[in-house]
């Protein structure tokens, strides 16, 4: 009993491991998770992968309390339900949780209009996001040849893609002052160019959630210790002598 306790323990600090080191995709999260539950048999309710944010508590669903985690996880939730695995990809990596959206869904083709179908997700996005107050970065992403159709510089192609998510999310009602909007060109592609599932994957829009504005929060703060908050950065500041 205290080997199997051990080997559960080990595999589940391997499975964190993993899952913080690297920028991982949530279906990859999700099918290791499954594989250590058939393997040690744990039930279905009351446990989690770690770092979802979400936990069946048997009787409902309690979100953890990083308001990037509980976005994300709805999120999750709202791609799962509407069958868009093959067009919406998430991932994790660190404090950052990432929405890659395919243009396919997003944009009418060799056009920077969004779609009816690329606006419903959006809002729906809009509706999950715009109550919080950590950053959303923006960028836009194409393959190596998407200017060869528009006539125009990949980098621009990007920009103006990801400045009409951006002009969207702040219709739905997302503060501006938590936005901005990247545009990547060609220089970070998910796969390679060599294939036409391959273009389709790198033209894309990534909405990436940034969680380490919010690690002040979590700070202790002794009494009388002025501190000053700057860009998810705490430094801490003379005291007067005469409050010493």
């Amino acid at each position: 009993m205290v080997m199997y306790v051990a080997l559960m323990i080990l595999l589940l600090a391997f499975f964190i491991l993993l899952n913080a080191m690297s920028k991982t995709s949530e279906q990859k999260v999700s099918a290791v998770y499954q594989s250590l539950v058939g393997t040690f048999g744990f039930a279905a309710t009351g446990i989690s992968p770690m770092g979802s944010g979400v936990t069946d508590t048997g009787s409902g669903v309690t979100a953890a309390i990083n308001p990037v985690e509980q976005d994300y996880g709805f999120l999750r939730g709202l791609v799962a339900d509407n069958k868009l695995q093959h067009q919406v990809k998430l991932l994790r990596s660190g404090s950052l949780r990432s929405v890659n959206i395919s243009n396919l869904l997003l944009f009418e083709p060799d056009s920077f209009e969004l779609t009816p179908e690329g606006k419903n997700f959006l809002r729906q996005v809009a509706s999950v996001v715009k109550g919080r107050g950590y950053p959303i970065s923006i960028y836009g992403h194409t393959d190596d040849a998407a200017g060869a159709v528009t006539g125009m510089d990949n980098f621009d192609i990007s920009a103006r893609r990801a400045l009409t998510v951006l002009r969207f999310l702040i219709q739905q009602g997302v503060s501006p002052a938590r936005l901005a909007a990247f545009g990547l060109g060609d220089t970070r592609p998910m796969l390679p160019n060599n294939s036409a599932a391959g273009r389709r994957a790198n033209n894309r829009i990534e909405l990436v959630f940034d969680a380490r504005d919010l690690s002040r929060h979590r700070l202790p703060r002794r009494p009388g210790q002025p501190r000053l908050d700057f860009r998810g950065f705490t430094f801490d500041l003379p005291t007067p002598r005469g409050e010493r």
